[in-house]
């Protein structure tokens, strides 16, 4: 999550998970008065817009993209990707967000606002985590907000039942690549705070991770054979201590191709 804060008021970006949200309103009423003005949604999981309707009912207008508030909409049934050694991946069950949950103000390409001396440029994404996604360029405080388009050192989840492509991820990240600087702070959906090195080093992953399986893949041979061929032995050391692990992270690439 991220908060922009002055006399305009709050604008949060992403609300995270419902549990979470006593603490949430401690951290929020401690940065000041100011009432949330706005909430933006980078996608539309609910680990990043739980608390959209306390918020919403707080006074905050919920903007994000016209394709997040169509997916809240629906009901969802993430399918089993992998069942290892280490348990299933996804396999779950949504049911449509409450209608005080679901974005007030959608756009379909760019969205630029100005609040608190700060310039806001909102940008969609082709088909990447999600087909949901969009960043968030604070461009004055050299801030940008990427949600699950960036993983900080650990294997993303990228959702293909709602259009997630690893090639849109890639296409993202070198995209987020060319708007950074050396000291541009860029905020990952999961893992720590980030810069472009450490962005770099994730478009790398993806890559690498990218090629090999479309090799494998190619060569005729189905997701479990490929999980056996180990493609990821070198990279997991790094990148296999996150939410997906190694066999899980190999599913997610061949499905997502």
């Amino acid at each position: 999550m991220l908060v922009l804060n002055g006399p305009d008021g709050k604008f949060v970006v992403d609300t995270f998970v419902a549990p979470a949200w006593p603490r949430l309103k401690e951290a929020l009423d401690g940065l000041g008065n100011a009432p949330v003005k706005c909430v933006i949604d980078t996608h539309w999981h609910f680990d990043h817009t739980d608390n959209n309707t306390r918020l919403h009912a707080a006074g905050a207008t919920v903007l994000a993209h016209e394709n997040t508030k169509k997916r809240m909409s629906e009901p969802h049934d993430l399918p089993v990707l992998y069942r290892g050694t280490d348990g299933a991946l996804a396999g779950l069950h949504f049911d449509p967000s409450p209608v005080e949950a679901l974005p007030q103000q959608t756009f379909f390409d760019t969205c630029k606002l100005q609040a608190n001396g700060e310039s806001l440029v909102l940008q969609h994404v082709a088909p990447a985590h999600t087909d949901t996604d969009i960043h968030v360029h604070f461009e004055n405080a050299n801030v940008i907000q990427m949600g699950d388009l960036f993983f900080n050192w650990m294997y993303p989840y990228i959702d293909p039942s709602t259009g997630g492509k690893i090639t849109g991820m890639i296409a993202a990240a070198n995209k987020i690549l060319s708007l950074a600087g050396n000291d541009t702070k860029i905020v990952a959906g999961h893992g720590p705070l980030g810069n472009k090195a450490d962005l770099m080093e994730f478009r790398d992953m993806l890559v690498t991770s990218c090629d090999r399986v479309e090799r494998l893949k190619s060569a005729g041979k189905s997701a479990q054979e490929v999980v056996a061929e180990k493609p990821f032995a070198d990279l997991d050391p790094i990148w296999g201590n996150g939410i997906i692990n190694s066999e899980q992270w190999v599913q997610v690439v061949y499905l997502t191709l």
